[in-house]
Formats: C-alpha cells, sequence, structure tokens
C-alpha cells in the first residue's frame, strides 16, 4: 500500500514538472496578460453599449460601425507590427502601444465625465483607432514572448520539446484566464475607464522592467525577418528542395501562398458572422431585463480554448498519414462554418421573440424587454466553438499546405487577415442595411439584419463546400508515397548503417581477442624462459 502511494506521489510529480514552470519571467507575463484580459473584458468587450448610451441619433449604426472598425484595425495593426517589430524593437513596440491605448480610454473617460462632446462621432472613431494599435503589443506578442522564456533553459534549440512548452504556456494563460473572473468589474463607465488606464500602464511598466531579467539564449521568434515572409523569398530547406536556386525557392512560395487564397475567401463571410456576433449580441443581451455580457464573454472564451485544445488533442491522438489529416482538417473547419450558419439563425430567432415581447409591452424607447437574457447563452456558447474549431482548424490547414518558414506568420498575421476584411465588411453592410437600424434595439428591424447573414452564411457554406474540392486528397497520395519511400529508404539506410556497425564492432572484438592471446604467448614464452 505505501509503495503505490509513493508510486502515485512520484507520478503526480512528474506530471506537475512537466506542465508547470515557475519563472520570474513567465509569472511577470502572466500578470501583464491578466491586465489586458482585464481591460478586454470590462471595456472593449462591452463598448457597443456604451456607444449606445452616448449618442442621441443612429445610434445602433453608428456604434456598430465604431466596434467593427476597431476589430478590423486591430489586425492590420497587428501584422504591421510582425513585420516590423525587428525594425523597431520590442521596448520601443510596448512603449508606443502602452502610450496609444491608455490615450485612448483617456478619450473615453473624458467623455463619459462630460468634458469633453459626447456625440462626436470622429472623436470616438479616432478613440478606437488608438485602442486598436494600442493592442499590437498585448496578448499576441506577450504569448510569444512567454514561449521564448518557457524554452530559454535549452542550450540546443533542436533539444526543444514543443509540445511540453505549449503545455507550460497555456497552463499560465489559463491561470491568468481564472483571476480574470475573480477581478471585480466596476458598472460605472467613467470609474472602468480610469481604472483601464491605470491597468494598461502597469502592465507596460511590468512588461518593459521584467525584460531585465529575460533569458535571450535563444534569437526572438517575433524578431526574425518576418518581412521576407510577406516577399516569400526565405529559403525552406526543409520543404522545397536544397538544390533550388532562391528564385525558384520564392517561386515555390509565393505559389504555396496563392494555393491557400480560395480557403481563406471561405473566411471573409466567416469574419462577418464573428463580427455580427461580437457587436448584436451584446447588444441583445444588454437590451433584457437580467444581463450578464461579462460573464458570457468570459464563459465564452473558455469553451474557444477547450475547443482549440480538443482539436490539437484530436489531431495528437494517434498518427495520420497527410491523406488523412488533410480530411480531418477539412471536417473541423468545415464543422465551424456549419456552426457559423446556425449561430446567426438562432440569433435571429431570439430577435423575432424579443421585438415580439417589446411590441407587447408597447417598448419603443430604452425600455428593457421583460425576458431573461439566458436564451442568450446557447448563442455565445455557438459563437466561440466556432471560432475555436475554425480558426484552430485554419491554422493547422494553413501549416499543413505551406512551407516550414511560413508556419509563425500564419495564425498571427496570414489567416486572421480575411477575418479582418469580414470586420471591416460588416461595418459597410451595416451602413448598406442603415434603414434597419434606429436610435434602440426596440426601433430597430434587427431580425431582419440577422436574416441576411444567415443567408449570406448559407451561401458562404456552400461555397465551402466547392472550395474543399481544390484541397482533395487525390494530390497527397503522390506526396504520402514520396514520403513512404523516402522512409523506406532512410530506414534501410538505418538498417545498413546497423550491420556495419555490428561488423565493425566483431572486428573489433576479434582484432582484441587475437591481441590478448598473442599477449598470453609471449607471457608464457617468457615464464619456460
Amino acid at each position: 500500500m505505501e509503495n503505490d502511494v509513493y508510486k502515485w506521489r512520484e507520478r503526480m510529480k512528474g506530471q506537475v514538472k512537466y506542465y508547470i514552470c515557475f519563472c520570474k519571467a513567465a509569472v511577470s507575463l502572466a500578470g501583464v496578460i491578466l491586465c489586458y484580459n482585464f481591460v478586454d473584458y470590462s471595456v472593449v468587450g462591452v463598448l457597443a453599449t456604451y456607444f449606445i448610451d452616448v449618442f442621441n441619433h443612429d445610434a445602433i449604426h453608428k456604434s456598430a460601425v465604431l466596434v467593427n472598425v476597431l476589430m478590423g484595425l486591430q489586425v492590420v495593426v497587428l501584422a504591421f507590427t510582425w513585420a516590423y517589430s525587428g525594425s523597431f524593437g520590442i521596448r520601443k513596440i510596448i512603449i508606443f502601444s502602452t502610450a496609444v491605448y491608455v490615450l485612448g480610454l483617456l478619450m473615453l473617460y473624458l467623455s463619459a465625465s462630460n468634458r469633453i462632446p459626447k456625440t462626436n462621432f470622429v472623436l470616438y472613431l479616432f478613440a478606437c483607432v488608438l485602442i486598436a494599435a494600442g493592442k499590437a503589443g498585448g496578448p499576441s506578442i506577450l504569448k510569444i514572448d512567454l514561449l521564448d522564456q518557457l524554452i530559454a533553459g535549452h542550450e540546443n534549440i533542436g533539444q526543444i520539446d514543443w509540445k511540453q512548452a505549449r503545455y507550460r504556456r497555456n497552463v499560465w494563460l489559463f491561470l491568468a484566464g481564472v483571476l480574470t473572473v475573480i477581478i471585480p468589474f466596476p458598472e460605472n463607465w467613467s470609474t472602468m475607464f480610469v481604472n483601464s488606464m491605470y491597468v494598461i500602464g502597469a502592465a507596460g511598466f511590468i512588461s518593459l522592467v521584467s525584460r531585465w531579467f529575460f533569458h535571450h539564449r535563444h534569437p526572438r521568434r517575433t524578431e526574425n525577418n518576418i518581412k521576407a515572409h510577406f516577399n516569400c523569398f526565405k529559403k525552406d530547406r526543409e520543404t522545397l528542395p536544397p538544390d533550388q536556386p532562391a528564385e525558384a525557392q520564392a517561386q515555390q512560395e509565393q505559389l504555396l501562398l496563392i494555393r491557400m487564397i480560395p480557403m481563406w475567401s471561405t473566411f471573409i463571410v466567416f469574419g462577418l458572422v464573428t463580427s455580427t456576433a461580437d457587436t448584436f449580441f451584446i447588444l441583445q443581451d444588454d437590451s433584457m431585463t437580467r444581463h450578464d455580457a461579462t460573464i458570457f464573454l468570459l464563459a465564452k472564451d473558455a469553451l474557444k480554448v477547450a475547443a482549440d485544445f480538443l482539436c490539437g488533442w484530436f489531431l495528437e491522438l494517434r498518427r495520420l498519414s497527410r491523406s488523412e489529416k488533410n480530411f480531418v482538417l477539412k471536417m473541423i473547419i468545415c464543422l465551424g462554418m456549419v456552426l457559423s450558419v446556425i449561430c446567426p439563425s438562432l440569433a435571429w430567432q431570439v430577435e423575432v421573440q424579443r421585438l415580439k415581447k417589446a411590441h407587447e409591452m408597447e417598448l419603443v424607447s430604452e425600455e428593457k424587454v421583460l425576458m431573461s437574457d439566458w436564451c442568450m447563452a446557447p448563442l455565445f456558447g455557438l459563437w466561440e466553438v466556432m471560432e475555436g474549431l475554425s480558426v484552430r482548424g485554419l491554422d493547422e490547414f494553413f501549416n499543413y499546405h505551406v512551407s516550414k518558414s511560413m508556419e509563425d506568420c500564419g495564425s498571427e498575421i496570414y489567416n486572421k487577415i480575411p477575418i479582418a476584411i469580414g470586420n471591416l465588411l460588416s461595418a459597410v453592410c451595416v451602413s448598406t442595411c442603415k434603414r434597419w437600424f434606429g436610435d434602440t434595439l426596440n426601433q430597430s428591424r434587427l431580425d431582419k439584419y440577422l436574416q441576411m447573414i444567415t443567408v449570406l452564411a448559407w451561401i458562404n457554406l456552400c461555397w465551402f463546400f466547392f472550395v474543399t474540392t481544390f484541397y482533395s486528397t487525390k494530390a497527397e497520395d503522390g506526396v504520402e508515397l514520396q514520403e513512404s519511400q523516402e522512409e523506406s529508404k532512410v530506414e534501410i539506410d538505418e538498417i545498413e548503417s546497423e550491420e556495419s556497425e555490428v561488423e565493425i564492432e566483431s572486428q573489433v572484438e576479434i582484432e582484441s581477442e587475437e591481441s590478448e592471446v598473442k599477449i598470453m604467448l609471449i607471457y608464457n614464452d617468457k615464464q619456460i624462459l
């Protein structure tokens, strides 16, 4: 019994050491990510409700445009930051992003405290641009820094266990997310903006100070020549033949990126659906009697992480061939696309019921409908499962179809661009359908807009089924056959090398035995003499 307890204890210690790594850099970066999470959930995630309160005319249309522009510009600024991080330096990026983030929150605080005009649309647009620029030095770069610090203990980069490092990073990110749930969020807008300014300022200070005890054994991957990825001139010895000239390799990488364009085109409407959820799900929840939008935002992010983890776990469950992996990745993205149709259609039906109750109660102003917001819980859940499956599937699909040198930029730049285009397209759609939106949701026809989004999502799903035929498994069979032949050649070479080693060892043993026999004969001769 004692031996079993001891073995269980040692096994648990081994699991803890495998998944958890305590170091000063990890603690400080997790704290900075916690600060950014607090501002995202308390301010940025619910800005649409604030814009509804401050605008007196055409409030729904203006708030939707501002939120969609903010979401689209985040990706544009982040791509620019990744492309020129090696030129500017990470410290300058942190200082600049913190300053502009605080400035954008300061403008919102001054408007909330009635010190500047509340109804100036251009003023709020400028504040959204500043906040989008401020998020460039946020979690997207901090996650890479955290991973770099967790692998800094290895002297040789070839000995790094990347799976273990990513597990350890996810543990710290999960801890930051759990602590975000515990922190209370103020209800007053001016207090919320002031607290957010202090939190972002503290995050920038901690991020700068913590770099004094960072490990710099390996070069930061965000400081690589990322501009070369855009120009596709970086050599890739792992995927492309080593005897190809640089121009031929660049053309090959360009073809690999061009091959991804059909799949990226399906994510433009997907971005339109996600931006619609980001904007109008919050407004729908706020128009009901009991609303817990912040709790729903935290829960939906937890579901997104869970969906992302399940996708990775399923792909690592067993070794898949190239054709099987290609099929599985398409099915994962397909499931996310199907949910992108179900999500707006359910929101459409919820809005129909909400408007029906509003008309029965004869509500035309900002009065809330006597309807529990728990009917929105499935929508928030489907929303993030949809994002988790589709985005993770697209990242793995990108890594599968392009060269190794472009994998680092896939999830952070290339795959976010079509979604950002969809976010900006959402602002165009809202402006085009301006006649459907009034000053409040009770005066608007959001049900018609959600019906239009549902139709577009159905068309996009049909387009996705057509696009998947471009990535058929027939082309993979030849590659798989070639890889199996190469693996068999490697196995034959290993067997031959092992046989040669055995022959050499046998020869050495024979020579050693002969030398021992000679020594014994010489010793015996000396004794006879």
